[in-house]
């Protein structure tokens, strides 16, 4: 077997992927639009009582907007629990005053996380502020903004018995002109469209609920105690251990503002990967083989068919004459990236229409930018591959197996209220 041929077969393997690919772009560009204008049924017309659970830190930009779309929301009884790390945040100012206008406002200071993740340690100190009360225990991230919807949507599939959890997912919407916005805003749109199929959804923490007798009946809080990834230890907890599904809702799709440079998307995407490797080693390593296959025979398609303009090799007893052969075979996969990368910005503008206009600024890179979007991609995967450790707003943490974390303070202080043996913290994803 000639090299040439080697590399034919890399090429059949990356073309299966695109089309396969491609396939899921159409899904998530046309067909999911049609489900999110169908009216939201709930089983029996009987609204469970919900405890959404927001952790938080710090003061942005968008911080009282996404506060007052979670305040909006159309659904008939539910509260909000903030947890933050210490009453010294600024933002506990802004929601003291919220809370004093709005009673379903609770605040929870839940102090320095020491054997966990900060998010994770925010989110069980909520839970502990919760009671059999609150049926169904909703989380969201504070860099999202939903739509009215969202919590009705995201609570309806669970009076479904086969239904152990629900996800929605983020999709970042460009809002500067840099470059890395863009890039971001493609990379996490090909996430996106892989959700749908039970065997594939995982849940995403920035806006999931599950039922809370499930919470502790799946074990969810015990292996909590000492993990880093809420999200990837839910998934594992909810379809491995307790053999129950995850529902994607595409109508909790939520903008997620992307405002990043080269340095901070690098920062941001090889993060992602590392806890990936660590909660979810198949689907890590599936990524790393996927961006290879495709990059090898994009390269080495593209490479031929300069090269042969200038030396022609003859022809291939397998396929045929080379250069032209090349030629053909380069556009072919470059054609399928390219309509995947639209299918995928279309997706973002008919699921999100209110961000037309910034999702479509993506667009050229979406298209013919789709294969150095997968070099970067490839680079973040690479550069997850060195370590355990990611560190975040100076904390370290060092992930040791998908339910136990090491954390390094480097300036620890001490907690600002006495912690229970229960009570648990934020690292925003």
């Amino acid at each position: 077997m000639t090299i040439s041929t080697i590399f034919f077969f890399v090429w059949v393997a990356a073309l299966v992927l695109a089309i396969w690919a491609a396939r899921l772009a159409q899904r998530f560009g046309f067909r999911l639009a049609r489900y999110v204008h169908r009216p939201i049924v709930i089983e029996g017309d009987t609204y469970p009582r919900v405890a959404v659970i927001l952790p938080i830190k710090g003061v942005d930009d968008d911080t009282h907007a996404n506060i007052e779309s979670l305040l909006n929301q159309d659904y008939p009884e539910y509260r909000l629990i903030f947890a933050v790390e210490s009453d010294d945040d600024p933002v506990v100012n802004i929601l003291e005053k919220i809370a004093t206008e709005d009673s379903r406002i609770e605040i929870v200071i839940a102090g320095l996380a020491t054997s966990r993740g900060q998010k994770v340690h925010n989110q069980l100190a909520a839970v502990e502020r919760t009671t059999a009360h609150d049926e169904v225990l909703a989380f969201m991230d504070a860099d999202a903004r939903p739509n009215p919807q969202w919590l009705r949507a995201l609570v309806a599939p669970l009076t479904r018995e086969e239904i152990g959890a629900t996800t929605g997912y983020r999709y970042y919407v460009p809002v500067t002109a840099h470059t890395a916005n863009k890039i971001v805003c493609v990379l996490n749109a090909q996430v996106a469209a892989l959700l749908g199929p039970y065997r594939r959804t995982m849940a995403w923490g920035g806006s999931m609920a599950i039922r809370r007798t499930d919470f502790f009946g799946f074990g969810l809080h015990g292996l909590w105690q000492h993990a880093l990834s809420d999200d990837f230890v839910l998934t594992y907890c909810v379809k491995r251990q307790a053999k129950s599904k995850i529902h994607f809702v595409a109508q909790c799709l939520v903008a997620s503002e992307a405002n990043f440079n080269w340095a901070s998307l690098f920062e941001f995407a090889v993060r992602q990967y590392r806890i990936t490797k660590v909660c979810a080693p198949l689907v890590w390593i599936t990524a790393i083989l996927g961006a290879l296959t495709y990059l090898t025979a994009f390269g080495y398609t593209l490479f031929n068919s300069i090269y042969g303009f200038f030396h022609y090799t003859g022809a291939n007893p397998i396929i045929g004459y080379d250069h032209t052969n090349q030629i053909a075979m380069f556009l072919t996969l470059y054609g399928v990236s390219a309509l995947r990368g639209y299918m995928l910005v279309r997706g973002g503008q008919n699921l999100l229409p209110e961000h037309r206009t910034p999702i479509g600024s993506a667009l050229l890179w979406a298209t013919f930018g789709m294969p150095w979007c997968y070099v970067i991609n490839l680079l973040a995967l690479v550069g997850s591959a060195f370590g355990r450790t990611i560190v975040w707003r100076g904390i370290a943490y060092d992930m040791t197996s998908r339910t136990h974390t090491i954390v390094q303070r480097p300036h620890a202080a001490a907690p600002t209220l006495p912690l229970r043996t229960s009570e648990v913290s934020e690292l925003e994803r």
